[in-house]
């Protein structure tokens, strides 16, 4: 648990860095800093990557709670649920870990949306091709938590295979999406070549950001604290009611 969870922040973290991006492109005349989300990222990943390699020689097992299981509920709270009918097995996930998986299909939808609005806001129809090409990636999110939410049972293996397609899926028409933006916004194949023709011609030549620029700014429909705070009731919210909401169910 505690390493499916850890490396589940690590998506989570680049749903943020997406939502945030895209919101700030939308409502700031300045475009935002790469460095802190860059930095951000990278700190992320090598925190992960300690964790992972030290995680045995602290002690953590194979069914250790990611975050030490901090806001699961006492066993014997659990227990005197009134539609408990069994208990959860070894394999459970955590409440940690809920959070994060549902943390990152909320983001998700969050970026979808935002994307659809930054089309808008932009002028450029494509942006909403890279909304309907995202769909798979979350479907394959959904198949995740379906699997999880069933405890991981061989008898629904199959869905790890769907999610694993749904994924090779979701980044083939991320990637389509991605080529038509950029084509809509002047680029050329011929542009992947990194050395100009010449020293006076301008092919070859990357102009950071240049497509992400808006043609106008609008105002935000709502603050970023506001933003997490609904981000953050739909996690909990979810996290607890499928945890143990499900002990009452015949699974």
């Amino acid at each position: 648990d505690w390493l499916h969870g850890s490396a589940e922040a690590l998506l989570t973290v680049t749903n943020i860095l997406i939502v945030l991006g895209f919101k700030s492109a939308m409502t700031q005349e300045e475009p935002i800093s790469v460095d802190k989300p860059r930095l951000l990222a990278i700190g992320a990943f090598i925190l992960w990557v300690a964790a992972a390699a030290a995680g045995p020689q602290l002690g953590f097992e194979g069914h250790s709670a990611f975050l030490f299981g901090a806001g699961d509920l006492p066993a014997d709270t659990v227990l005197n649920l009134p539609w408990v009918s069994h208990t959860e097995p070894v394999n459970a996930l955590s409440i940690p870990t809920w959070a994060i998986h549902f943390s990152s299909v909320f983001e998700f939808l969050f970026a979808m949306s935002l994307i659809w609005d930054f089309a808008e806001t932009t002028g450029n129809e494509k942006w909403k091709g890279l909304t309907w090409g995202m769909l798979p990636l979350h479907a394959s999110g959904i198949a995740a938590c379906t699997y999880h939410f069933f405890y991981n049972p061989s008898s629904l293996q199959f869905l790890v295979s769907t999610q694993a397609g749904l994924t090779l899926l979701g980044n083939i028409t991320v990637a389509i999406a991605a080529y038509r933006i950029a084509v809509s916004n002047g680029w050329t194949l011929s542009e992947l070549n990194p050395f100009p023709k010449s020293n006076t011609s301008p092919e070859g030549l990357v102009i950071d950001e240049a497509a992400a620029v808006p043609l106008k700014i609008t105002e935000a429909k709502e603050s970023t604290a506001i933003l997490a705070a609904k981000l953050t009731a739909l996690t909990l919210a979810t996290s607890y009611a499928v945890k143990y909401g499900e002990l009452g169910i015949d699974l």
